[in-house]
């Protein structure tokens, strides 16, 4: 492959399937490639992230995307200007952007400023790559994370999430006697119906991202006996507005619970939180956002757009440990994000390798004069 060839580099990377959990092939190749394209201090750490780094100086900026997608295979394929592939849209292509933008910076930079291109695992999963990154304690003044925010937009806000698994167990017997018993499948959806409306009172007039939001992704039944279900699991998902904790949601949940307890005396809830993720809004008056701003009118002729986004991304929790600049950008439609058909169009992806390279220029440039 031509090592100057950014198209055909996303492709290999949509080529090898990387689901969370799984991403030690494309690691390794990314790995390879960075080394091919000159990148300095190359390695991955024991999460499996993956690190290259261009020029030197002061003053870095870190170019951070994921090597892992969610499960599903989506044949590669070119038609017309658009490559199909899981991971076209979120987010292999913004990772080959960021590694091709950096690339092309690499004879200009010297001591100018350092730009470190990380390749983390496991952001579908429960960011194990992004919380490893945070551990390696590597150092630089911002960072952009790479997500499907579409070409002319740029990301800075997110919701955060809790990820919950509820345990609604009952006594069991004959189902001939069900009205003798209380059905822990009946038990879990009278439970999930009431926090679901409790989580209607806090629906915000301004729309969706200003909302707590509840999703059942999952409720499963066990009958120990044959009879009458005695066990029941249910997962549930919430999105968390700005300024709106994840501790307060749990205790929503909790309340919930306790409040069926007090009806059903007969029956047990047990509650474990699998997973949480703080909402995180961005300052939009950083060096980061002035610089994708201006980028962003000089590549493609019209002003950036800010997005607020309803899910959760490696930014809320590098973000809000390291108060340093960050933004999300990254080419695709994310509305294809995790679909069958998932593509990008290829003139969209060479463009934002454009702006990538532009941003890190006027990022430097901005900070000698600080």
């Amino acid at each position: 492959m031509n090592p100057e060839d950014p198209v055909g580099l996303l492709r290999r990377m949509l080529e090898i399937y990387s689901p969370s959990g799984k991403e030690e092939q494309i690691a390794s190749f990314i790995e390879e490639e960075l080394g091919r394209l000159g990148f300095e201090a190359v390695r991955r750490d024991k999460a499996g992230n993956v690190y290259g780094e261009i020029g030197s100086g002061s003053y870095s900026v870190l170019l951070c995307g994921h090597m892992d997608t969610v499960p599903g295979w989506v044949p590669v394929k070119q038609k017309d200007d658009r490559l199909y592939g899981r991971g076209a849209v979120d987010a292999k292509s913004s990772l080959a952007a960021m590694i091709s933008a950096a690339a092309m910076l690499r004879s200009k930079l010297q001591d100018q400023g350092k730009v470190i291109v990380a390749g983390v695992v496991d952001e579908e999963g429960k960011a194990q790559g992004i919380r490893q990154l945070l551990r390696e304690d590597l150092r630089a003044e911002c960072a952009i994370f790479g997500e499907p925010s579409g070409l002319k937009n740029i990301t800075f806000a997110y919701k955060g999430h809790v990820s919950l698994q509820i345990v609604c167990e009952t006594q069991t017997g004959h189902v001939g006697a069900q009205h003798l018993f209380d059905n822990a499948v009946e038990v879990a959806f009278d439970l999930w119906r009431r926090l679901k409306d409790l989580c209607g009172e806090y629906k915000s007039p301004h729309g969706i991202f200003y909302s707590l939001s509840p999703s059942l992704l999952g409720m499963n039944s066990q009958r120990t006996t044959g009879g009458v279900p005695d066990k029941c699991l249910l997962e549930i998902d919430l999105r968390l507005p700005p300024k709106f904790s994840s501790e307060k949601a749990v205790e929503i949940v909790k309340e919930v619970i306790e409040r069926l307890l007090d009806e059903k005396g007969s029956i047990s809830v047990s509650l474990q939180v699998k997973d949480r993720v703080e909402p995180f809004v961005a300052r939009r008056d950083t060096i980061v956002m002035e610089s994708l701003k201006e980028a962003i009118l000089e590549i493609t002729g019209e002003p950036a757009k800010f997005l607020r986004k309803t899910g959760t991304g490696d930014m809320n929790i590098f973000g809000a440990e390291r108060k340093i600049p960050v933004a999300t950008y990254g080419p695709g439609d994310a509305r294809l994000s995790h679909t069958c058909c998932e593509y990008i169009e290829i003139p969209e992806y060479l463009a934002s390798i454009q702006v990538y390279k532009k941003t890190v220029e006027k990022i430097l440039s901005k900070a000698k004069s600080f």
